[in-house]
């Protein structure tokens, strides 16, 4: 986007994250400019945007609702009148239903050569809750290395999250299938109407 000319904000909670954006930025000739905040409470950022993009299934990481609220009042707070919201998520719809236990393996030819497995244990055959358990195969001199990662998330399907939206005060709230529109997971769109847009109690 801001090789495209928009002027960019990116936050990000992981300071870790924020550093890698920012090599990627300089190596890129992009002048982007970062802060660390959690979603949830966007005061520290400062100003209002046309558009708030919230992508690649950031919002399942919030495991209450009281938590996805928060965040949406948070980022319409952040939205000038009429302001866009953008929002991607995992089709949960789908997983919901067919709860899978892994994905496809991600293979980076390298050098190093790597291997993404992807492991998805769920609470219980009725529950929203899973852990994502990651491992990461490296390839070296003397046989593959593998290190471990995990995260909890919530799987929330779109009419949840289009609730969400709406107590928050977002309209014409639509969803877009990911093919439909160039991207990996479906897209959520609202609008910022400031007559109806609740601030945190």
């Amino acid at each position: 986007m801001a090789g495209l000319g928009y002027r960019v904000k990116g936050t990000d909670i992981s300071e870790r994250s924020l550093e890698r954006a920012r090599t990627e930025a300089v190596r890129l000739g992009l002048e982007i400019s970062f802060a660390r905040c959690d979603f949830r409470d966007l005061g520290p950022v400062e100003g209002t945007f046309d558009v708030v993009i919230s992508c690649d299934n950031a919002i399942p990481h919030l495991l209450t609702e009281d938590d996805v609220a928060r965040a949406f009042r948070a980022m319409g707070s952040k939205l000038r009148p009429g302001g866009l919201l953008v929002i991607t998520v995992r089709d949960y719809d789908k997983a919901l239903v067919e709860r899978p236990a892994t994905t496809t393996p991600q293979i980076n030819p390298g050098p190093p050569r790597q291997v993404l497995v992807r492991l998805h244990d769920w609470d219980a055959p009725d529950s929203p809750m899973y852990t994502i358990q990651l491992l990461v195969l490296t390839e070296g001199p003397t046989g593959w290395n593998v290190n471990q990662h995990s995260t909890r998330y919530r799987a929330i399907g779109r009419e949840a999250l289009k609730v969400a939206a709406e107590h928050a005060g977002f309209t014409q709230i639509r969803w877009n299938e990911g093919n439909d529109v160039g991207f990996h997971q479906p897209v959520m769109t609202a609008l910022r109407e400031v007559t109806k847009l609740r601030s945190a109690p």
